[in-house]
């Protein structure tokens, strides 16, 4: 039986193929060979940055297959805010943007990507 605590896992980021769009997406996978659940990592607000890598990553080490596709890949390809230092926390200006995106986000083009993640 597979050991479905800290397993050793697999990372890449990888393209998701949706018609016209590919979509960046941070996967995390058992490096064993089987067959495993998958889950969907849904990004807050400020991209795929190190906490929804971490998590990612997280649920891999249970005996999961983890996938986080890019939210905003149609308007801000390749957006991550991070924690700084001196903001302890998310800076204004990250928040600021990650708020206007999200704002931005058409629904239905998300379920369209979530589907194709």
């Amino acid at each position: 039986m597979l050991e479905t605590t800290n397993i050793e896992i697999n990372t890449s980021y990888v393209k998701v193929p949706n018609d016209d769009l590919e979509i960046d997406a941070y996967l995390a996978q058992p490096s064993q060979n089987g067959t495993f659940g998958a889950i969907i990592v849904f990004p807050e607000i400020f991209g795929i940055n190190s906490n929804i890598r971490d998590i990612t990553e997280l649920i891999a080490k249970q005996g999961y297959v983890a996938i986080a596709p890019a939210m905003y890949q149609r308007i801000a390809p390749g957006f991550e805010a991070d924690f700084s230092a001196e903001d302890v926390g998310f800076s204004p200006e990250s928040y600021r943007l990650g708020l206007e995106y999200y704002q931005q986000v058409k629904y239905q083009d998300i379920l369209s990507d979530i589907q194709a993640a």
